[in-house]
């Protein structure tokens, strides 16, 4: 039998794509409404939950998809259609890639921000308390901080504070304010900026940030091997397979659907395995050291796509 090669698991699907936008914006809009509809309070914070993990899936998951082009076979649909998954969450496809392709070249050395966000948040600290720091502090707002840091400031100025970089990032994000200015004018003039901030800016501050810092932890944090894989098959069907990061940095452009075949195929004996959330915090807070020759074989994340050794 021949060993499967990254590039088996490699194409693109347009319908699929489209299906997987249409469900998340489909879950958003009807989770709202009956919230609106049932006008409980209760229900509200519920739904508020409910429509995070959507946005989650659809800002993060899918958006980190676009940003490695895994979602259409026309490359230019990434950035051409990012008024449906990208400026609703306030940020664009061109600076969240500027942020995030080093982290797949430097995974864990000069160039990668996670080692700068770990140590931001207290996870370095001999003495931290991991829960405090991923579920109590961020249920309590403190990933509104984090989220604003990261997701939008840092992107946005390129990881440099001078005045030049500001500039720069506004120039290439008018057409984000653009979006947002539309948006905030039409449900103003409709009378439902209420429905707008309690149904979007709610879920997205509170919930989505949640799991954003949540996710950024549980992916890299107290490895083996520089990445865990969450194989959980609710948190993959929630989230299009996210749970799958170790081969993603081994092949980034494998799409989401071919994700856990691709994991069977090629990397099932990866030592940071885990079944869920609490297999997940359980090796959080274990002691161990990262093999670098691992490291070594994800920064690339540029493994040959065929038996040659040219690099994608």
């Amino acid at each position: 039998m021949t060993k499967s090669k990254p590039i088996d698991f490699v194409e693109r699907n347009n319908i699929k794509s489209f299906l997987a936008l249409l469900r998340d914006w489909m879950a958003i809009f009807l989770i709202a409404a009956f919230s609106i509809w049932a006008n409980n309070i209760f229900i509200y914070f519920v739904a508020v939950w409910l429509i995070g993990i959507f946005q989650f899936a659809l800002g993060e998951a899918l958006v980190h998809e676009v940003v490695h082009n895994n979602l259409f076979t026309e490359k230019s649909w990434h950035e051409k259609l990012e008024f449906l998954y990208s400026f609703p969450f306030l940020r664009t496809i061109s600076s969240y890639r500027e942020h995030h392709f080093p982290h797949h070249k430097y995974l864990f050395s000069d160039g990668d921000y996670i080692p700068e966000d770990y140590e931001f948040l207290g996870l370095n600290k001999p003495d931290k308390n991991v829960f405090m720091i991923l579920f109590i502090k961020p249920f309590l707002g403190f990933s509104i901080y984090y989220f604003f840091i990261e997701v939008i400031l840092y992107p946005l100025l390129q990881d440099s504070f001078n005045l030049s970089a500001i500039i720069n990032g506004i120039k290439h994000s008018y057409k984000l304010y653009l979006f947002w200015l539309v948006v905030i004018i039409g449900f103003s003039l409709s009378g439902n900026l209420d429905i707008l901030l309690l149904y979007w800016f709610v879920p997205l501050l509170w919930c989505f940030s949640f799991l954003s810092l949540l996710a950024e932890v549980q992916e890299h944090f107290n490895t083996f091997s520089g990445s865990r894989s969450n194989v959980n098959p609710v948190i993959n069907f929630f989230f299009h397979n996210a749970g799958y990061h170790y081969v993603h940095h081994l092949c980034p452009t494998i799409p989401w659907y071919k994700l856990p075949a691709a994991h069977q195929a090629l990397c099932a004996d990866n030592p940071d395995i885990s079944h869920g959330i609490l297999d997940t915090y359980r090796q959080l807070i274990r002691n161990n050291q990262i093999d670098v020759e691992s490291l070594d074989n994800l920064r690339v994340g540029y493994l040959p796509l065929s038996s040659d050794s040219s690099h994608h």
